[in-house]
């Protein structure tokens, strides 16, 4: 005779709320994961006016603004709000799947960042021309138009896409060749049209941060157009 099975036996049938699981929903293959919805919110804006803030006080001081002529106060701005704000914005721009946006912002940081690590003593760039002053001049204008070229080579890719964009890196290029060339040359003129020209990029900047912000915010009293 053979014995009974054991209620704790392997081949024993387990109950699920008294009846049988579905043998078939049980061996089926499991379908695709459902997609995960995206919660993010716009970073854009806030990288705007990081990028308009810190642009506008570098602009104020090359300038002379309020007789000020040592900037070491822009130090602050360029690290936190240029660098690291912007660093961000770009990275949250990517987890959106926005390669252009996430590669300007990128570019921005770390343009603001190296010219940080110029000012900085620390870093002591400025210390290692003390021996040759005549060359920081040639070395800062040499810099300022690897960026020229840098900024430059982002305009094809918003060109056709936002008129505004298109503005706002047109008269970025400009100003920082002229900065470059003025720099180089050491001609004074050629820097105050260059930084005369950034006053216009960040107004240009928070234009497109405020109206990106008003456009995020169902309940905004008003909208400011984006071309």
């Amino acid at each position: 005779m053979s014995p009974k099975p054991n209620g704790n036996s392997l081949d024993s049938k387990i109950e699920y709320a008294g009846a049988l699981p579905n043998q078939d929903a049980v061996s089926a293959p499991a379908g695709p994961p459902l997609p995960l919805t995206s919660t993010f919110g716009n970073p854009t804006p806030a990288g705007m006016f990081a990028f308009a803030g810190t642009m506008l006080l570098m602009a104020l001081y090359n300038l002379g603004a309020g007789g000020v002529h040592v900037s070491n106060v822009l130090v602050g701005m360029l690290v936190f709000a240029g660098g690291i704000a912007q660093f961000m914005v770009a990275m949250w721009e990517i987890a959106r799947g926005n390669t252009l946006f996430a590669t300007c912002f990128l570019s921005f940081s770390t343009f603001w960042l190296s010219y940080a690590a110029v000012l900085i003593p620390s870093f002591g760039v400025m210390e290692a021309y003390k021996d040759s002053p005549e060359e920081l001049p040639k070395a800062l204008g040499l810099y300022l138009f690897v960026w020229f070229i840098t900024i430059f080579l982002h305009l094809p890719a918003v060109i056709g896409k936002s008129h505004m964009f298109t503005v706002l890196l047109s008269f970025a290029s400009l100003a920082v060749l002229m900065l470059s060339c003025g720099m180089y040359t050491e001609i004074k003129t050629l820097s105050i049209v260059g930084n005369s020209l950034l006053l216009v990029v960040c107004s240009l900047a928070y234009y497109i941060g405020l109206a990106g912000l008003l456009a995020s915010d169902p309940g905004s009293v008003f909208t400011l157009p984006l071309f």
